[in-house]
């Protein structure tokens, strides 16, 4: 009997010591998150919210920058930026779609073959889709003219979680490995509401007034206040280490993308068209919607992009075939004596949008495959609307306040937004 009150002691005291470490481990933690706390200045529960968030690593599947894609050839004037693995869901194998661009005038004509961690080997049938760019192709002036294509490598049989689709030239017999981001198959309880990826190819063409440290905070928080769940951007070189610190620091994570587009000349519509096929797959099966914008385009919904959001009850009632969502935008003409964007109030009603801002649905948008077969609607402006910022706006004349069109409930919403982030800005 004695023995067994001995051992009873011992595993009693082994408990104790663990429920003490795991006590100071805590402990440390929350006094490390309160002293962060105390120097922004802030006691508020929204900044408590941030900051532990900042402290959370997401599951592996979030990592939404894993593979980092970058463009590599892979043929004559032929390049491959990403490429992901999707599983068919009824028999075995799947399909790889690969995001690709090739001179007008380059062959296209690969073998195709995945690879399971080093080892098995599937040959697969490879086929590509041409993607026309609606706006029409850009001649450069030593007149290339490129072609977006997805690569389609089709495999009947697979050996568990594959690691990379080899491309081999049919003219030159070169094999070339492109890393593959695997789409696994999510509860919608799994999934995150909504995240952004920010387009920030053209950044240093960008008037100085978006890219300055503050502004460039501004758009991050204002769209974490509002409810977007993570953020992917694109040209990872916009962003130095002090930015990407700072946003770090007020809890914000960004998936940081490079993008090295391999052809002298593409307009900004070509590039976008490709940042957001890349977009939707790597959202596909990870976020419920996505949205693709610059750094000077803010989406405002009327209430914080949750459950009771008025957009995302009408989203989730309207048939599955609807994959985008089309949103009014108002360029908005800034002065630089205002602190926060969304304190300017005039906005040019002559002024061409010649982009369409869209909210997506990934993991039905990729049924198609294809802009040419997305089912939109239109989001009335009384739910959601986009601000577009500009430094100088063309008309002088016709000039008009947008608060006076917003009934009072959503206006009061857009002046907390504006007044947290006054308080996280400028404390």
């Amino acid at each position: 009997m004695r023995k067994y009150q001995q051992l009873a002691l011992v595993l009693i005291s082994i408990s104790c010591v663990a429920i003490l470490l795991v006590y100071k481990s805590e402990n440390n933690r929350l006094k490390y998150v309160l002293e962060v706390v105390n120097i922004f200045g802030r006691n508020d529960a929204a900044s408590l919210i941030r900051v532990d968030n900042s402290s959370r690593y997401r599951p592996a599947p979030y990592d939404l920058n894993s593979p980092l894609p970058v463009w590599q050839r892979v043929g004559d004037d032929v390049y491959v930026y990403s490429a992901f693995w999707q599983k068919n869901d009824l028999e075995i194998g799947g399909t790889v779609v690969s995001l690709a661009v090739g001179l007008e005038q380059s062959i296209v004509n690969f073998k195709c073959q995945v690879q399971h961690g080093g080892k098995d080997l599937v040959t697969g049938k490879f086929f590509f889709v041409r993607l026309d760019n609606p706006t029409g192709s850009v001649v450069a002036p030593n007149g290339e003219v490129f072609v977006i294509y997805k690569f389609l490598c089709k495999v009947k049989r697979d050996f568990g979680q594959p690691t990379e689709v080899i491309f081999t030239d049919a003219t030159h017999s070169i094999r070339r490995f492109i890393p593959l981001r695997v789409i696994e198959s999510k509860s919608v309880s799994q999934k995150m509401t909504i995240t952004a990826c920010v387009d920030l190819n053209n950044y240093l063409e960008l008037e100085e007034e978006f890219r300055k440290p503050s502004a460039v905070l501004q758009y991050f928080l204002h769209h974490q206040i509002i409810g977007v769940d993570d953020f992917i951007v694109y040209n990872s070189n916009s962003l130095d280490s002090t930015t990407t610190a700072m946003l770090y620091n007020h809890g914000i994570k960004v998936n940081l993308l490079p993008y090295n587009f391999p052809f002298d000349l593409a307009s900004k519509q070509q590039n976008r068209l490709i940042i957001e096929l890349d977009c939707l797959m790597r959202n596909y099966n990870a976020a419920k919607y996505t949205f693709v914008g610059g750094i000077n385009e803010y989406l405002y919904p009327n209430s914080r992009l949750r459950s009771n959001n008025q957009f995302l009850k009408y989203a989730g009632k309207v048939s599955s075939d609807v994959n985008q969502f089309s949103v009014a935008v108002r360029t908005v003409c800034i002065d630089s004596r205002k602190k926060i964007f969304s304190d300017n109030l005039l906005y040019d009603v002559e002024a061409r949008n010649d982009r369409t801002f869209f909210v997506y649905r990934p993991q039905n948008y990729n049924r198609t495959g294809s802009q040419e077969f997305a089912k939109t609607l239109t989001v009335d402006g009384k739910i959601m609307f986009v601000h577009r910022y500009l430094e100088k706006c063309v008309s002088k004349s016709d000039l008009y306040d947008w608060t006076t069109i917003l009934d009072a409930e959503f206006l009061q919403y857009v002046i907390d937004v504006g007044k947290e982030l006054n308080k996280l800005i400028f404390r």
